[in-house]
């Protein structure tokens, strides 16, 4: 078997023992610092194929998690890598980064399930301030996937709704199509504080829709 079959093989492996990606863990764990620094290595060691780094992925998994319409891992894993699912060392590496995906995934969701507030993934400045722009930019590409279903959300958002504050560090994010100007500092911490306290009412606002969903059309 050529190589490239074997990494085809791998990959497809890897993939198949994620069939229960989505199945709800109230256990699940916060990743340790150890976990979360391997996994940011692994991501920021593929920024040139375009793979997402940690706050937008945090963002992304939010969205995805509190969406409507449920995603499929075959469906939206490939968007963290950059387009295409990557080609592991090992099983070992595979292992390490698939299963930190994985547990990541089952806390937010555990976090929010129990309507708690759940803290994103931010980086700071040297200041130790946190813009939060690329955690908006990654709950938009999450929810981009499912347009249709959010909807009834952004429209209600445009008057101050669940979404508002994302959609406000999104378009500050993308001021040449927006035009937003910059967020005073004092405004930027009350938007993020709002985040945090809207993530659980998100989700809890589609949770009779998305088992629905999940119900009609399961995912495995």
């Amino acid at each position: 078997m050529s190589e490239n079959n074997q990494n085809e093989k791998d990959n497809e492996s890897i993939l198949s023992d994620l069939d229960d990606f989505l199945n709800f863990n109230d256990q699940s764990a916060k990743l340790t610092d150890k976990q979360m620094d391997a996994l940011e290595r692994y991501l920021d060691a593929h920024a040139a194929q375009n793979a997402m780094h940690l706050e937008v992925l945090d963002g992304f998994l939010c969205a995805l998690i509190t969406s409507p319409s449920p995603v499929s891992p075959e469906e939206y894993l490939p968007y963290i890598f950059g387009g295409k699912m990557p080609e592991f060392k090992n099983q070992e590496e595979a292992d390490e980064i698939m299963g930190a995906l994985k547990q990541h995934w089952e806390y937010i969701e555990a976090v929010l399930k129990r309507n708690n507030e759940y803290y994103p993934f931010l980086y700071a400045d040297p200041d130790g301030k946190c813009s939060a722009n690329e955690w908006a930019y990654g709950f938009i590409l999450g929810m981009d996937l499912r347009r249709d279903a959010w909807k009834e959300m952004v429209e209600t958002s445009k008057q101050e709704g669940l979404l508002t504050p994302i959609l406000k560090l999104y378009s500050e994010y993308i001021p040449e199509v927006s035009g937003c100007q910059q967020i005073p500092a004092e405004e930027r911490e009350e938007i993020v504080t709002t985040i945090v306290s809207n993530l659980p009412k998100i989700y809890a606002h589609f949770e009779e829709e998305r088992e629905k969903n999940r119900k009609s059309s399961p995912l495995h």
